[in-house]
């Protein structure tokens, strides 16, 4: 007779499981106290109550570790998100897309460390400035971080693709709009890139300029806001939402 029934984890799969939770927990704890450069392995082997060498039957190494570390964090922004965006019907486009800004803005207000780590980590590679090689898609090549950044990225992008088709490129007025003068390569680069690993899909210039360009200054407020280097201080919930109606007025869409 075995000890579990047939497709349930044994015993010592349990365990492991068990003992990989504390150790990501402890990380994160070290994470909230001290911020990414203080995660250290001898002190999570201390708090977990193995001994150092003991945490490499677990983790390669600690680059290992806190790869773990933010695809779950992604997977928490991912999840907090997907709820806010579906408290709108599937086919509110633009709704879900509003949703998306400010669900990005309250959790990483809300998780200052850790989105501290993710945009930080792979060191060299800042997780979330999606600046891998678009090709690598295909075959395997892109960090599973950066491709939890693609898919946090693209549940906004690909709401504006599916507006794009429904309204028959007639959604916004980026069709008419002038174009800041660009080089042949910043265009090739824009359409085979950007949306690519940002929206999810191709669509003309125009859209993918807008989009990318408010994607940017989503970010930058976001960033700025959770390292305190906003211009203001005192009424900064009132002036992160000024600048993100402005955003869309911009777009032609209500705030």
């Amino acid at each position: 007779m075995t000890s579990s029934t047939a497709g349930s984890p044994s015993r010592r799969e349990r365990m492991r499981a068990e003992t990989i939770a504390e150790i990501k927990a402890s990380a994160r704890t070290q994470l909230q106290r001290l911020g990414p450069s203080g995660i250290s392995l001898r002190a999570i082997a201390r708090d977990v109550g193995v001994t150092p060498a003991a945490l490499y039957r677990y983790f390669d190494n600690l680059d290992a570790l806190l790869v773990e570390l933010c695809c779950d964090l992604y997977d928490e922004l991912i999840a907090a998100t997907r709820a806010a965006m579906d408290e709108a019907p599937p086919e509110a486009h633009l709704e879900r897309m509003k949703a998306w800004v400010w669900a990005f803005r309250a959790w990483a207000v809300g998780n200052r460390r850790e989105f501290e780590l993710m945009i930080s980590y792979p060191e060299g590679n800042s997780a979330m400035s999606i600046c891998a090689d678009p090709t690598g898609t295909a075959n395997g090549e892109i960090d599973p971080v950066t491709l939890k950044s693609m898919e946090h990225a693209q549940m906004c992008g690909r709401e504006l693709a599916v507006f794009y088709q429904a309204t028959e490129g007639q959604g916004f007025e980026f069709g008419t709009v002038e174009l800041p003068e660009m080089s042949a390569e910043l265009q090739e680069e824009l359409i085979e890139s950007c949306s690519t690993m940002i929206i999810g899909e191709r669509l003309p210039l125009s859209w993918v300029f807008a989009f990318t360009s408010a994607w940017v200054r989503v970010f930058g407020l976001v960033t700025m806001e959770a390292f305190g280097s906003l211009p203001v201080r005192d009424n900064v919930e009132e002036y992160y939402k000024a600048q993100i109606m402005s955003m869309l007025k911009e777009f032609g869409m209500e705030a």
